[in-house]
């Protein structure tokens, strides 16, 4: 297997072992400890710990959150990561009581590795239209 496609699979698992299996342990093996993210532009986070918060605080916000991974594209030492995220509006967000809305967005995250791990990842997410399909922001 190439370094690419084993920079996939981690990037896979990532979605998937994390995000939808609900396991904080997988982090340990997936990212290196000191990793940086920018989940939003001008955001700067580091470290697994972060990821882990951010992870509870999603399941916070939205029961059976689900990713679906839509692409996967790497190059060197990078994997484009194309995903679309559903989940039910469980808990309060920006002031807005939960909906019990279902809502669908997409985005993307890009991923560098080093040493087999991810070091640094980037998140470009539809962030207004999940504001707009739980009624934070109105739709135009």
């Amino acid at each position: 297997m190439s370094a690419i496609d084993i920079n996939k699979t981690i990037a896979r698992r990532y979605l998937e072992d994390f995000w939808n299996g609900d396991d904080a342990a997988v982090i340990e093996e997936l990212v290196i400890d000191d990793v940086i993210g920018h989940p939003a532009p001008g955001q700067t986070l580091q470290g697994r710990e972060i990821l882990k918060q951010r992870h509870s605080a999603l399941r916070q916000v939205y029961g059976e959150p689900h990713f679906v991974v839509e692409d996967l594209i790497g190059e060197g030492d990078k994997v484009l990561l194309r995903w679309s995220f559903s989940g039910k509006h469980i808990g309060a967000i920006m002031g807005t009581a939960p909906t019990g809305k279902l809502i669908t967005v997409g985005g993307m995250n890009l991923f560098q590795f080093s040493g087999g791990r991810i070091a640094e990842f980037w998140v470009n997410a539809d962030d207004l239209g999940e504001l707009q399909q739980i009624g934070v922001t109105p739709t135009f």
